[in-house]
């Protein structure tokens, strides 16, 4: 039989694999697995657990929130690239923007029995510096942080109104963070709210619009940067954009494609890596890894 190594984070946003557990488990047996289960204990558990002992198996595969696919993916990208075991990800957390972008389906049985008869799909991978990683997204600037700072109890009993609850908080400390960005033959310096660089068509359950090209195994990630708001115009202005996932006016939005991009900073700025804490970095180096890692999909 081949080998699997299941993941499950018990404590990720509305997950209903607590009682569909036995029934997963079924299927990967039925479908010619020998599935060893890990119950995850803490944050980077899943990724020491996968650099440890992930290449003896045939299949990884996680159950929980964005944050939980993260670490797995972390835990691959440390692996040779000739032993990362393909990955199935069973989504179980608040908002789940990969498993939105992949079409993975979020009730755990019917992920199951995609994930026993889907394909591998290779997927770009983003590197933060030299050691952390993103799966879709990387970001620094307001609202970034709402993620990770959002009470994971917040999150499970409200869902994604946790997050626009915590946001309002932030509405009153609208601060600009000067920025200088060299990608390509593009040189920026300007005072930016927001930043990104992702590599998906969903951000915080939000849809990309598809004219932006985006791609998941292109090689390239997409940068995305709010310049500052001056006024209330202004920000009328931009919120209607954001609404509308449009980025197409110059005076607001510089956006570009590239493969890779060093952003610095006159003081360390905190970054959110797929909804996670990324740091406080005063300089950064992001690249794209092109189909790094082999995710299953229908």
């Amino acid at each position: 039989m081949k080998r699997l190594l299941f993941f499950v984070n018990p404590n990720a946003g509305h997950t209903e694999i607590r009682t569909s557990l036995m029934d997963v488990l079924q299927i990967f047996s039925q479908g010619g697995y020998e599935v060893t289960v890990h119950m995850t204990s803490g944050p980077r558990d899943l990724t020491r657990q996968i650099l440890t002992r992930g290449s003896q198996f045939d299949l990884v595969v996680c159950c929980g929130g964005d944050g939980t696919l993260n670490e797995a993916v972390s835990g691959l990208m440390a692996l040779p690239a000739d032993r990362r075991p393909p990955l199935g990800y069973i989504p179980g957390g608040t908002v789940n923007d990969v498993a939105s972008t992949l079409g993975l389906s979020k009730e755990p049985v019917a992920a199951a029995h995609g994930i026993v008869d889907g394909h591998p799909f290779p997927l770009d991978i983003g590197s933060f510096g030299g050691d952390r990683f993103f799966t879709y997204v990387a970001a620094f600037g307001i609202f970034t942080g709402i993620a990770y700072r959002t009470p994971q109890e917040d999150k499970r009993v409200l869902g994604r109104l946790a997050y626009f609850f915590n946001g309002v908080q932030e509405l009153g400390g609208l601060k600009a963070t000067h920025t200088r960005m060299h990608c390509d033959e593009l040189d920026v310096e300007e005072d930016v709210l927001v930043g990104f660089v992702c590599s998906t068509t969903s951000v915080g359950g939000f849809k990309v619009p598809e004219h932006l090209g985006v791609s998941l195994n292109d090689g390239r990630s997409e940068i995305v940067l709010i310049r500052d708001i001056r006024n209330l115009a202004d920000f009328s202005i931009v919120a209607s954009c954001l609404l509308r996932a449009d980025f197409s006016d110059p005076n607001y939005f510089t956006v570009c494609q590239t493969s890779s991009v060093r952003f610095a900073f006159d003081h360390p700025v905190a970054w959110t890596l797929d909804g996670e804490y990324g740091g406080d970095v005063e300089s950064v180096f992001l690249q794209n890894n092109c189909r790094a890692v082999d995710i299953i999909v229908p």
